[in-house]
C-alpha cells in the first residue's frame, strides 16, 4: 500500500514538472517571436497635424504594448527563475545612460500625456480657424509662428523619445538573450539535482516498508500487551478487593487500640485519683504523727510526774511506818500508864487524842485506798482502749499491707497484660507490614502510628511503673512508721505500768490523775480524729479498690476483645494462606520481574534520600557559612565603628578643651555627653568581646557539624554498597531506625544552633544600628560645636575690626582735632583776640574762669589717664569734648581750643608749661598771611573739618554687622535676647 502511494505521488510530480517545462517553452517562443518581428518606425513626420498625431498615438501605443509584454514575461520568467534574477544587469548600467532620464522618458504615461496634450492644441488651433475666420490676417500669422515653435518642439521631443525606444529595444534583447543562457544553466541544474532525490526517494520508499514491517509487529505486541494488561487489571482489582478487606480489618483494629488507650487514660486517671488520695493519706499521717509526738511529750511529762510522785509516795509510806511504830509505842505507852494510873485523867486525854489521831489516819488511809482502786481501774480501761487502738492499728496495717500486695500484684498482672498487647501488638505490625508490603506508602503511616502508639503506651507504661513505684515506697515508709508508732506504744506501756508499780502517795497522786486525766481526754480526742481520719483512709482504699476492679474488668473486657481480634486475625490469617496458596503460581511469574525492579527501586530510594539528606547537610554548611560570614561582616563593621567612635572620642576631647570663662557650661554639658558616649562604647566594646567569643564557639560547633557529617556520608556510602541478602533483618531496621533518630537529633540540633546565630546576627544589626545612631549623633555634635565655634569667630573677627577701626576713627579724629586747634589759633591771631586771651588768663581766675577750667582739667587728666593704660586704643566717645555744639558761640570755641591745646601739649611733653604753649602759638600767628583771603581760607577750613567731624564714621555706624552687638560702659558678655 505505501509503495503504491508512492509510486502515484511520483508520477503526479513528473506530470507536474512537464507541464511547467512546456509552460517555460511557450514563454520563450513568444518573447522570441515578438523580438524577431518587424518594428515599425515613428520618427518621420508630416506637415499636416493630424498626421502627426495619428504617428504620435501609433507609436506611443506599439511601445506601450511592447512594454507590457516585456513586462509579463520577465515577471513569468523572474518567478520560475528566482535563482536567476540576481545576475540580471539594471537598464540604469546599459550603455552610459542615466537611470532618471530612462524614468522620465520610458515611461507610456508620460508618452501618453504629451500625445494628449499635443492633439488638443491642434483641437484648439481648429476651432480657432473654423470660428475666426472673419478675424485679421495677423492674428492669424502669430498664432500660426506660435504653432510652429510648438511643433518645432514637439518633433525635437518625438526625436528624443524614438532614440530612446530603440535604446529599450536594444536592452530587452540582452535581458532575453541572458534569460535563454539561465534557463540552459536552470535545467541543466535540475537533471543533476533531480538524480539524487530520486536516489533518496527509492531509500525512503525502502524505510518506509521496513517502518510498516516493524508498525504490524509493534501491533501484535501491543495486542499481546493489552491482553497482558488486561489480566494484570483483573489482578489488581482482585488485589485491590483484599487491599480494601485488609484494610477495614486494620479499623477494626485500630479502633480496638483507640479502645485499648482510652482505657489506659481511664486507668491513668484512676491511677491520678489514686496518687492523690495517696498524698492525702501522706498528709493524714503527717498530722497523726505529729499527733503522736504530742502524746510522746505528753507521756514523758506525765512520766516524770509519776516519778516525782513515786518519790513523794515512797516519803509517805516512811512517814507512815513511823507513824506505826509510834502508834505502836504510844499504846504501849498507854498500856504502861493504864497499868500504873488506870484512873488518871491526863492519861485518858492522851489515850483519846491518840484514838483521834488513829482515827484520822485510818480513814486517810482508807481514803488513799479508794483513790488508789480508782487509779488502778482508770489505769486498766485505758490500757485496755490503747490495746483496742492498738489492734485496730495493727488490722488497719495489716489490710493496708494485704492493700499494696493486692495492688503489686495487680500492677504485676497489668504489666503482664500491656506484654501480652505489646506482644500482640508486635504481632499485628507484622502482620501488618506482610499483608501491605505492595503499599510501602501505607505501610510507612502505619507503621508511624503503631510505633506512636506503642511508644505513648510505654511512656503510659513507664509513667504507671514510676507511679506504682512511688506508693509502693509511700507504703513502705507507711509501714514503718506504724511499726515506730508501734515501739513507742509499747515503751509508753512499759512505762506506765512500771508507774502504776511505782504508785506511792494518794494526795499527790489524785493531782496527776486529773492532769493525766484531762491529758487522757486529748488522747483519746486525738484518737478519735485518727480513727474517723483512718476511716476517711479505708473509704479511699475502699475507692481504690473499686477503681482497681473496673479497671479489671475493663482489662478484661479488652483482652476478651483482643482475643476475637485474635481469633478472627488467625482466620483471616486461613484464609490468606488459602488464597495465597492459590496465588503462588502467579506470584512466582510476577516476583521474577518485580524482585529486579523492587530491588532497583529500593536502591534508588536509598540513594536519592542519602543524595538529600547529603544536600541537606550541605545547605546547611553553607547556611552555617552565610552566617559566619555575616557575623564576620558584622565584627568588620563593629570594628570600624568602634575606631570611628574613637577618632570621634579624640575630636571631642581635643574639641572640648575650656577657652573661655562664658562656655565653662557648655563644655560641662558636652563632658556629659563624652561620659556617657564613653560608657556605651565600652558596653558595645564588651558586647564585641562576647560576640567573639559565641562566634569561636560556634565555629567549633560548625567544624564538629562537619565531622559528624563526614561521618553519616561514609556511613551512608557503607550503607548504599549492595548487600549480598536481599531482606533486610528487623535488627539492622533498629540500628538504620536508631542511626536516623541520631541524625533527626544532631538535625535540630543544628537547627536551634543556626536559630541562635541568626538571633544573635539580629542582636549584632541592632547593636551596629545603636552605634551608627550614637556615631550619627557624635557627628552632629561635632558639627554643631564646630558651627558656634567658627560663629564665635567671626564675632571675635568682627569685634577685632570694629576695634581697629575705633582706632583708626580715633587717630582720624586727633589728627582733625590737631588741625582745627592750629586752624583757630590762625583765626583768632588774625582776628587779634589771642593777645586779650593771654591777658586774661594772665589774671586771677574769674569764676567764669574757675568753671571753665575744672572741666579742661578733668579732660585733659582723664585723657592724659586713659593713654596711659591702654594706649592709644580704649578711649570711649563719652570722654571726649563736645566741640560741634558750639560753633557759633566765641567762648565755646575758646574753650575748645584751649582744651585741645591742653591735651596736645600733654601729649607732645607732659613737663612743659602754659607759657610755652602760648609763645608757641604767638610765633604761629606772627608767621602767618594777614590778608582777607586767608582769613577766608582758614574759615573755610574749620568749617570743612567740622562738617567732617560731624558726619564722622563714628556716627553712623553704630554696630559692627551683628545686630547683637551693643557697647555698654557697665555690662559684660554677649547680649541675650528674650
Amino acid at each position: 500500500m505505501a509503495d503504491s502511494a508512492k509510486r502515484d505521488k511520483i508520477a503526479a510530480a513528473r506530470k507536474k514538472l512537464k507541464k511547467f517545462q512546456k509552460a517555460g517553452g511557450r514563454s520563450a517562443s513568444k518573447s522570441r517571436e515578438s523580438t524577431s518581428s518587424p518594428k515599425p518606425k515613428a520618427s518621420k513626420t508630416s506637415s499636416n497635424n493630424s498626421d502627426y498625431s495619428d504617428e504620435m498615438n501609433t507609436v506611443t501605443h506599439i511601445s506601450s504594448h511592447e512594454y507590457n509584454e516585456h513586462i509579463c514575461s520577465d515577471n513569468e520568467e523572474l518567478a520560475i527563475h528566482s535563482e536567476s534574477q540576481a545576475h540580471i544587469p539594471t537598464p540604469g548600467n546599459i550603455d552610459g545612460i542615466p537611470e532618471e532620464t530612462i524614468r522620465t522618458t520610458a515611461s507610456t504615461e508620460s508618452l501618453q500625456q504629451l500625445s494628449r496634450q499635443i492633439n488638443g492644441l491642434l483641437a484648439e488651433t481648429d476651432a480657432v480657424i473654423d470660428d475666426r475666420e472673419n478675424s485679421s490676417v495677423a492674428e492669424l500669422e502669430r498664432r500660426n509662428r506660435e504653432l510652429a515653435a510648438l511643433l518645432e518642439r514637439h518633433s525635437q521631443a518625438n526625436e528624443q523619445l524614438n532614440i530612446q525606444v530603440q535604446q529599450l529595444r536594444e536592452h530587452t534583447h540582452a535581458v532575453h538573450q541572458q534569460l535563454e543562457k539561465e534557463r540552459e544553466l536552470f535545467t541543466d541544474r535540475l537533471k543533476k539535482e533531480v538524480g539524487p532525490l530520486k536516489e533518496q526517494l527509492q531509500v525512503h520508499i525502502q524505510t518506509i516498508g521496513i517502518l510498516v514491517a516493524e508498525k504490524t509487529e509493534l501491533q501484535s505486541h501491543l495486542s499481546q500487551s493489552q491482553k497482558i494488561a488486561d489480566e494484570r487489571f483483573n489482578e489488581i482489582e482482585e488485589l485491590s478487593g483484599r487491599l480494601k478487606a485488609s484494610r477495614q480489618r486494620l479499623g477494626e483494629l485500630e479502633r480496638s487500640l483507640s479502645t485499648s488507650v482510652n482505657s489506659g487514660q481511664q486507668f491513668e486517671k484512676s491511677s491520678k485519683d489514686s496518687a492523690k488520695e495517696v498524698d492525702r493519706l501522706k498528709l493524714e499521717l503527717y498530722k497523726s504523727n505529729k499527733s503522736l509526738e504530742e502524746l510522746k511529750q505528753q507521756t514523758s511529762e506525765l512520766q516524770e510526774k509519776l516519778h516525782s510522785k513515786s518519790i513523794e509516795s515512797a516519803n509517805l509510806q516512811q512517814t507512815a511506818s513511823d507513824l506505826k511504830g509510834r502508834l505502836e509505842m504510844a499504846e504501849v505507852y498507854a498500856q504502861q500508864l493504864s497499868n500504873q494510873n488506870e484512873h488518871s485523867q491526863e492519861s485518858l486525854q492522851i489515850v483519846e487524842q491518840l484514838q483521834k489521831e488513829r482515827d484520822q489516819l485510818s480513814s486517810q488511809v482508807h481514803q488513799l485506798s479508794e483513790i488508789l482502786q480508782q487509779v488502778t481501774a482508770e489505769r486498766d480501761q485505758l490500757s485496755s482502749q490503747y490495746k483496742d487502738y492498738m489492734e485496730q492499728l495493727q488490722y488497719q496495717n495489716s489490710q493496708l499491707s494485704q492493700q499494696i500486695s493486692t495492688l503489686t500484684e495487680e500492677r504485676e498482672q497489668l504489666i503482664n497484660r500491656q506484654h501480652a498487647l505489646e506482644s500482640s501488638v508486635q504481632k499485628l505490625q507484622q502482620q501488618i507490614e506482610e499483608s501491605d508490603s505492595q503499599k510501602t506508602e501505607f505501610e510507612e503511616s502505619v507503621k508511624s502510628s503503631t510505633l506512636q502508639e506503642s511508644r505513648r503506651l510505654q511512656e503510659e507504661y513507664d509513667e504507671l511503673h514510676h507511679r506504682h513505684e512511688a506508693q509502693i515506697r509511700d507504703n513502705t515508709q507507711l509501714s514503718r512508721l506504724l511499726e515506730e508508732k508501734e515501739e513507742r506504744i509499747s515503751d509508753l506501756e512499759s512505762r506506765i505500768e512500771q508507774m502504776g508499780e511505782e504508785a506511792g502517795d494518794k494526795t499527790q497522786l489524785l493531782e496527776s490523775i486529773q492532769s493525766d486525766k484531762t491529758a487522757l481526754s486529748r488522747a483519746l480526742t486525738q484518737n478519735r480524729e485518727l480513727k474517723v481520719q483512718l476511716a476517711e483512709l479505708q473509704n479511699g482504699f475502699v475507692k481504690l479498690s473499686n477503681d482497681n476492679m473496673e479497671l479489671l474488668t475493663k482489662l478484661q473486657t479488652e483482652e476478651h476483645s483482643s482475643k476475637e481480634l485474635m481469633a478472627s486475625l488467625a482466620r483471616q490469617e486461613d484464609e490468606i494462606k488459602k488464597d495465597r496458596e492459590a496465588l503462588a503460581l502467579k506470584e512466582i511469574e510476577i516476583n521474577k520481574l518485580q524482585q529486579t525492579t523492587h530491588d532497583a527501586m529500593k536502591e534508588k530510594l536509598q540513594r536519592e534520600q542519602i543524595q538529600d539528606r547529603l544536600r541537606h547537610f550541605e545547605a546547611q554548611a553553607q547556611l552555617v557559612d552565610t552566617l559566619q560570614k555575616e557575623l564576620q561582616s558584622a565584627q568588620d563593621m563593629v570594628d570600624a565603628l568602634t575606631t570611628q567612635n574613637s577618632e570621634l572620642r579624640t575630636m571631642l576631647i581635643k574639641a572640648t578643651e575650656p577657652k573661655k570663662s562664658d562656655q565653662q557650661e557648655e563644655n560641662s554639658h558636652r563632658e556629659d555627653v563624652i561620659d556617657s558616649l564613653q560608657a556605651t562604647i565600652t558596653q558595645l566594646e564588651s558586647e564585641r568581646n562576647q560576640m567573639f567569643q559565641n562566634l569561636k564557639e560556634q565555629r567549633n560547633l560548625s567544624d564538629q557539624l562537619g565531622i559528624k557529617i563526614a561521618d553519616l556520608q561514609e556511613e551512608l556510602v557503607q550503607a548504599s554498597t549492595p548487600s549480598s541478602s536481599e531482606k533486610i533483618s528487623r535488627r539492622e531496621y533498629e540500628q538504620v531506625k536508631q542511626a536516623m533518630e541520631m541524625i533527626q537529633d544532631k538535625y535540630t540540633r543544628v537547627m536551634r544552633d543556626k536559630a541562635e546565630l541568626s538571633d544573635k546576627a539580629e542582636q549584632l544589626e541592632h547593636i551596629v544600628l545603636q552605634l551608627q545612631g550614637e556615631t550619627d549623633t557624635i557627628g552632629e555634635y561635632i558639627s554643631l560645636y564646630h558651627h558656634q565655634r567658627a560663629l564665635l569667630q567671626q564675632r571675635e573677627i568682627q569685634k577685632n575690626e570694629y576695634i581697629a577701626q575705633l582706632a583708626r576713627d580715633r587717630e582720624q579724629m586727633q589728627d582733625k582735632l590737631g588741625e582745627l586747634q592750629v586752624l583757630v589759633m590762625q583765626l583768632m591771631g588774625e582776628k587779634k583776640i589771642l593777645h586779650s586771651y593771654q591777658k586774661e588768663s594772665q589774671r586771677p581766675a574769674s569764676p567764669d574762669s574757675f568753671m571753665i577750667q575744672p572741666h579742661l582739667h578733668k579732660h585733659s587728666h582723664a585723657h592724659a589717664h586713659s593713654h596711659m593704660a591702654n594706649g592709644h586704643k580704649h578711649c570711649k566717645d563719652e570722654e571726649w569734648p563736645d566741640y560741634t555744639s558750639s560753633e557759633s558761640d566765641v567762648e565755646s570755641e575758646v574753650e575748645a581750643i584751649v582744651g585741645g591745646k591742653e591735651h596736645d601739649a600733654y601729649f607732645e611733653s607732659p613737663d612743659s608749661t602754659d607759657n610755652t604753649e602760648h609763645e608757641n602759638i604767638i610765633q604761629a600767628t606772627k608767621e602767618a598771611p594777614a590778608t582777607h583771603e586767608v582769613k577766608d581760607s582758614t574759615a573755610n577750613k574749620i568749617l570743612n573739618l567740622l562738617s567732617e567731624i560731624g558726619h564722622s564714621n563714628l556716627v553712623d555706624r553704630s554696630g559692627f554687622a551683628e545686630n547683637n552687638f551693643h557697647p555698654c560702659k557697665f555690662c559684660r558678655g554677649s547680649l541675650q535676647v528674650l
